[in-house]
């Protein structure tokens, strides 16, 4: 942990004093001028309050970063880096959590460390990290609860959904509700146990939901409305992947496999343009090699740890299908993969050991459960 956030800090200072705000993430430029205007207000030399749309935590850490160290880009990519590289301990108890294997946990642990668009994004003055932290929290502390229900494990994940709404409001169904029905039907055994501590966490999300004013989010899924997202998201990047149309469930789940495609595998080789892009393509490669590991993992998963493994098999599978369908060109389907990539590390880690173990190579020795600490 300590190397990737050392990683990530290096990273962010060179790219601090050799590459433009806006070459791999633009909207870092509207981040600083908004925390600084924060920043300005605070201080009484700005007597303006600024107005921001969506989901505001990132904007005021970054305004109280800048009120309290002065205005300068590199501090919130160095904080941005700490939680990085904090969130690769999350993949490694994750991983062990789920597989009941340290060789399994280490080495997703390791993927994540230096997967090179988890760095890239952890480097930036954007809240992408955030979100994939507190997603990985979330995770994290819902099978902990699992194991071990305990009320300031609760407390912890109670907090963490309403975090995750003031960075990333859209994207509370798609972690909520598998969380919620993992309560549910993970254990017979504690079926009164599960009820009770699914219907707390529904009360959190529902209250979560109010609060950041969405409350028709958990009502309705508006494809007509996620067609408007994708269609100006390909738009802006001159994308012609945008002009599908999927205002209609039925258009949407004739999409749905390209769509996933798109997201998991974009930008594809043979159809890179920009430096940008290029860039990519060693990453890109690396992944389509785990493809094979990932599914082996998933498959093994099911079969073998289901119980375990099922709200993070169905948060990633949420996400995916959320954003195979918002997705609206190459560059957005890259960036919001940082979302459900350290998942998909996991599966990989997950079915490399299933080879290891097909060629004879002994596994450390673990029980089938792991007694691991909840809280």
């Amino acid at each position: 942990m300590r190397n990737a956030i050392l990683l990530r800090a290096l990273v962010a200072i060179l790219l601090q004093f050799v590459a433009p705000e806006e070459m791999f993430a633009p909207d870092q430029l509207t981040y600083h001028y908004v925390g600084d205007a924060y920043a300005r207000y605070w201080s009484g030399e700005n007597l303006v309050w600024p107005e921001v749309q969506g989901p505001p935590a990132y904007y005021y850490m970054v305004g109280v970063l800048y009120y309290l160290v002065g205005s300068s880009s590199l501090i919130p990519k160095l904080l941005n880096a700490l939680v990085g590289g904090l969130s690769v301990a999350l993949v490694y108890d994750i991983a062990r959590r789920m597989s009941a294997s340290e060789t399994v946990a280490i080495r997703a642990a390791k993927l994540s460390a230096y997967f090179p668009s988890l760095v890239l994004w952890s480097a930036l003055n954007i809240r992408d990290i955030w979100v994939v932290a507190l997603i990985l929290l979330v995770c994290r502390q819902a099978l902990a609860l699992h194991e071990r229900p305990n009320s300031r494990g609760l407390l912890v994940l109670g907090l963490s959904v309403l975090a995750l709404a003031q960075f990333r409001t859209y994207i509370l169904l798609a972690v909520a509700l598998p969380m919620v029905l993992s309560f549910l039907v993970r254990n017979r055994a504690h079926l009164g146990r599960n009820v009770v501590l699914g219907m707390l966490v529904a009360v959190v999300v529902i209250y979560t939901d109010q609060v950041a004013g969405v409350g028709r989010r958990l009502r309705t899924l508006d494809f007509a409305e996620i067609q408007y997202f994708r269609y100006w998201g390909g738009v802006g990047a001159k994308s012609d992947f945008a002009e599908t149309d999927i205002s209609t469930p039925g258009k949407a789940l004739l999409f749905l496999p390209k769509g996933v495609a798109f997201f998991l595998l974009a930008p594809f080789p043979w159809a890179i343009t920009g430096i940008r892009q290029i860039l990519t393509l060693p990453e890109m490669l690396f992944f389509y090699s785990l493809l094979p590991a990932m599914f082996r993992g998933i498959r093994r998963l099911i079969r073998e740890r289901l119980s375990d493994a099922l709200m993070v098999l169905l948060v990633t599978t949420g996400l995916t299908f959320a954003y195979a369908l918002g997705s609206g060109n190459a560059g957005s389907a890259y960036r919001y993969r940082a979302q459900v990539l350290s998942f998909y590390l996991i599966f990989a880690a997950v079915g490399r050991e299933v080879v290891r173990r097909q060629v004879g190579v002994k596994p450390l020795p673990l029980p089938a459960r792991v007694p691991l600490k909840a809280g």
